[in-house]
């Protein structure tokens, strides 16, 4: 009864089954810590979310969708942060938006199209590799030279398609560029430019895949309206300093932290699904 009584009074809890201002918040200051961390390594946003939002059983589908749909207003904040720091490769940024967005919408469609044990498999081992990917990083204090840097397309399509299946555009893009040799600021300034674009995209195609019912399966979208408003709102203050923070963090742990997170929750996937 107390129980009821607390929910009845909570507006929060009217319209949203089982969602409290206290989880508002909680993903509030996820976004924030998320952000923060993007803004300094140039990739943690994603992982980070993505990894909670799965942690907590939602759909790999409606957790993709909702990540990417909470980059658009933290990606453009970020992105006008680096423009007006002059962090921006615009011949990166071109090739990186046209084909991340066409890997993005080829991510989206494989995931959607995916069911039961082929689903948990991709994305397990999305999981377990962007993490392990990440600490790599993270542990020889360089970047891992995922793909060459003279084939600009290919990092933009391949990062678009992870972008699509799990919003992590960071790992393997800005890991690229600063395994190539683009300088960390330019990398991670263009990576995060090209980012929102390709975050528009494909929330724009699951969007579409839902309205002409080509994507159904765990479409119910309020389930996460709260986790991402929250997301949304902490993730916008610490996108203003994006620019800023990835000329002074120090970086080494809080790369080790993301992903360790990722292969964590990957590894209770292992074991529970």
């Amino acid at each position: 009864p107390t129980c009821a009584r607390r929910q009845a009074s909570n507006p929060l809890s009217q319209e949203f089954p089982g969602a409290t201002r206290t989880e508002f918040w909680t993903f509030a200051l996820v976004g924030f810590l998320a952000q923060l961390i993007d803004g300094s390594l140039g990739m943690g946003f994603g992982i980070i979310s993505s990894s909670v939002l799965l942690a907590q059983g939602f759909p790999p589908s409606l957790v993709s969708a909702s990540v990417n749909a909470a980059k658009i207003p933290t990606t453009a904040t970020a992105a006008i942060s680096h423009i007006y720091n002059r962090n921006a490769d615009w011949s990166i940024v071109v090739a990186l938006c046209v084909f991340g967005a066409i890997g993005g919408v080829g991510g989206m469609l494989l995931l959607t199209s995916l069911k039961g044990q082929a689903l948990n498999l991709l994305v397990t081992g999305f999981l377990l590799f962007i993490g392990t990917l990440i600490i790599i990083r993270g542990v020889r204090g360089i970047a891992p030279r995922v793909l060459p840097t003279t084939y600009k397309w290919l990092i933009g399509l391949v990062g678009g398609m992870i972008e699509g299946i799990g919003g992590s555009w960071g790992p393997v893009v800005t890991t690229s560029l600063m395994g190539s040799g683009a300088p960390s600021r330019y990398a991670i300034g263009s990576s995060n430019i090209a980012e929102f674009v390709v975050s528009f995209m494909v929330f724009s195609a699951y969007v579409a895949a839902f309205l002409v019912g080509y994507w159904q399966d765990g479409t119910d979208w309020q389930l996460v309206s709260i986790p991402v408003a929250g997301i949304v709102v902490g993730g916008l203050p610490a996108a203003m300093a994006g620019g800023w923070l990835s000329r002074i963090a120090p970086s080494r742990a809080l790369t080790i932290a993301v992903g360790m997170l990722a292969v964590c929750v990957g590894a209770f996937r292992v074991v529970t699904v």
